[in-house]
């Protein structure tokens, strides 16, 4: 999805740059977020464009073709967006390295908690931030099975080799990413696919969904 423009941000001596700037100016939002997705999201559905962009070698060329096509993008906004889910990704990389850290994540008291962990080891995002990409990655497309901690099978998406199902189904948990199986409604009968994921065993909800709904609304 990305191209090139991961080139314009990350590549060392650029990545270490923009990722100190963009901490000293993070001021965005998920308006800004969900613009950069719907913009990569028309490249893919527009083989013009995507062959234009992918002809740009420079951060302006590329810019100025998102604004010929009604984004206006700022290299912050495309740092920030790359920059903070490349972080998050490298931080569940490294946990499944490492089954200490992994631990310490999996038991953090809060969402709060669990960005605090992240900055300890030089990752920094919000609480906010980790649930939009955690709530990108469960209402995509590409859904595999994977057994949890209990051994139960659930229907979640995964990035290369990370599995992130442990990290959607501690997001639900604490209520900041939303209980639902996809976005796109089937078309068929749930009688008439097996494999569906609106069947109620491939629903993704943490046991103390309904707890938590509850508490909210008195709250």
């Amino acid at each position: 999805m990305y191209y090139q423009i991961w080139n314009f941000f990350l590549q060392e001596d650029k990545y270490n740059y923009w990722k100190e700037r963009i901490k000293v100016h993070k001021n965005f939002n998920r308006v800004t977020w969900q613009k950069i997705i719907d913009f990569l999201s028309l490249v893919e559905q527009t083989f013009v464009l995507k062959y234009r962009l992918g002809e740009t070698d420079s951060l302006e060329p590329f810019l100025k073709l998102a604004t010929e096509n009604g984004y206006n993008l700022t290299a912050e906004e495309l740092a920030w967006f790359l920059i903070t889910r490349k972080q998050i990704w490298d931080l569940f990389d490294l946990a499944q390295k490492t089954p200490s850290l992994k631990e310490q994540l999996l038991t953090a008291k809060s969402p709060q908690h669990f960005v605090n962990i992240a900055a300890e080891n030089s990752y920094y995002f919000s609480v906010d931030e980790l649930a939009w990409l955690l709530t990108e990655i469960k209402s995509s497309s590409e859904l595999v099975s994977i057994n949890n901690s209990v051994g139960e099978i659930l229907t979640v998406s995964n990035y290369g080799r990370i599995e992130t199902g442990y990290w959607i189904w501690l997001a639900e948990d604490w209520g900041i990413v939303a209980p639902f199986c996809h976005i796109d409604k089937p078309s068929t009968f749930l009688s008439q696919n097996i494999n569906n994921p609106f069947l109620p065993d491939r629903c993704f909800l943490p046991k103390s969904y309904f707890n938590q709904r509850l508490m909210a609304i008195h709250n």
